[in-house]
């Protein structure tokens, strides 16, 4: 357990750090390069939870609840990124409608911090079955977001 306090006070010190400093942007490709690096690390431990609610990997309730903590801290960082104008165009799967649809994205943004959040509290409690309904939660926001504000 000390080892999982350890981790957050230190997820939340580079969220703290990283998130003052990427505050602006020097062009559009920057916040294109910062926000794909985001997903990226979301994406891998998000996979890695994926793979335990599906069965392919072993369930190990530390691994797991270290990587809700990884994704749950890195959900606050990729949004500012999102609105800088012109990170649509380039090599962005961004779709223009973020900045037609603000209110809607912030929305699809809180709720995926949000269910990030209760996803860490669920996977400490070490039951599988609420974990894995609560996993399926925060890939519904994903998908929405992506079906919504992300080009094929």
């Amino acid at each position: 357990m000390k080892t999982l306090v350890k981790l957050s006070i230190c997820l939340i010190f580079v969220t703290v750090v990283v998130g003052g400093a990427s505050a602006q942007f020097a062009k559009p490709e920057d916040a294109i390069k910062y926000r794909k690096s985001v997903m990226f690390l979301i994406a891998q431990h998000f996979g890695r939870m994926g793979a335990v609610v599906k069965g392919k990997a072993a369930y190990d309730q530390q691994a797991f609840s270290r990587n809700a903590m990884v994704v749950e801290a890195l959900s606050h960082l990729p949004w500012e990124a999102a609105m800088v104008p012109g990170t649509d165009k380039g090599d962005t799967t961004l779709n223009a409608a973020v900045f037609a649809k603000k209110a809607e994205f912030k929305a699809g943004a809180q709720a995926f911090e949000a269910g990030a959040a209760k996803l860490v509290s669920v996977s400490e409690s070490g039951d599988l079955n609420a974990i894995k309904a609560q996993f399926g939660e925060v890939a519904k926001s994903c998908k929405g977001c992506h079906k919504q504000f992300r080009t094929k």
